[in-house]
């Protein structure tokens, strides 16, 4: 009787999940299927948004069916903003043309733009406050 009484405790342990928390992000827009989507994380505008070795935190995500997702846990409450790249030929950077434009996908949170460059650290920031937060970033070209 015992073992059969642990073997049921054990299993709603394994069944219990903690509820999701975190920033969850998902990239939509994404021309093609090739190399992979850069993201960064940036919290209080430190970086944003193009010095990813400044974001706390800076994934490679594969791409599926045009989208790639991720979840960012394990974060402090705060100020955050992200920055994505679609690094189609897969050399780390974002590839322009002869005048400084984009020839790769680019996207921030909130969905912003800049008039001539990047957009600001402030219009593309959120809250975080220790839930879930789901960001959804369509890729420009």
């Amino acid at each position: 009787m015992r073992l059969v009484v642990a073997l049921i405790c054990l299993f709603l342990l394994a069944a219990y999940k903690q509820p999701v928390k975190g920033i969850s992000v998902e990239v939509t827009g994404l021309r093609n299927n090739n190399g992979y989507v850069l993201a960064s994380l940036f919290k209080e505008g430190n970086g944003f948004p193009d010095q990813a070795d400044k974001a706390v935190r800076k994934v490679k995500l594969g791409i599926s069916n045009r989208t790639a997702s991720i979840v960012f846990s394990d974060i402090q409450p705060g100020q955050y903003a992200i920055a994505i790249l679609h690094d189609e030929n897969s050399d780390q950077k974002m590839n322009t043309n002869g005048l400084g434009i984009p020839k790769e996908g680019y996207g921030f949170s909130n969905n912003v733009t800049g008039a001539f460059g990047p957009p600001s650290f402030k219009r593309a920031s959120f809250k975080y406050n220790g839930d879930l937060v789901s960001v959804v970033i369509r890729t420009r070209y």
